[in-house]
């Protein structure tokens, strides 16, 4: 699975909120000019793609005394990663209940016993 698909964010899209993450606030101009250096793409891509992420409610923007918008993501990187993650694990458990649950044990086990015994001792909390 993409990591677009799980984030449901396009390549582009994430490439501009992992440069937003970076700098805390900028402007189209300044992520143009990041992203320039890594492939050819317009101004006006980009500023297309930062309008629908504000739209989405992911980026806030505000006018500077410019009069040109600057965005700053809603959500650090940790806190839109964990609430992605969330909404993936409700889903999968929702779609498919314990075999799910037993899948994601099984998956933790296998890379770390010290984080699995953690986590059957929540599933013990949760009686």
């Amino acid at each position: 699975m993409k990591k677009s698909e799980i984030t449901g964010l396009a390549k582009l899209e994430m490439a501009i909120m992992e440069e937003l993450w970076r700098l805390k606030a900028a402007s189209v101009r300044q992520v143009l000019f990041i992203i320039r250096k890594k492939k050819k793409i317009a101004y006006t891509t980009v500023m297309t793609v930062m309008s629908r992420l504000f739209e989405k409610g992911i980026l806030k923007r505000r006018l500077d005394e410019n009069n040109a918008y600057i965005y700053t993501p809603i959500q650090n990187k940790e806190a839109f990663s964990a609430s992605i993650s969330k909404n993936v694990i409700n889903n999968l458990i929702n779609d498919y209940g314990g075999v799910a649950i037993a899948q994601l044990i099984d998956v933790i086990g296998k890379k770390n016993k010290k984080e699995l015994a953690g986590l059957l001792n929540k599933l013990k909390e949760v009686k």
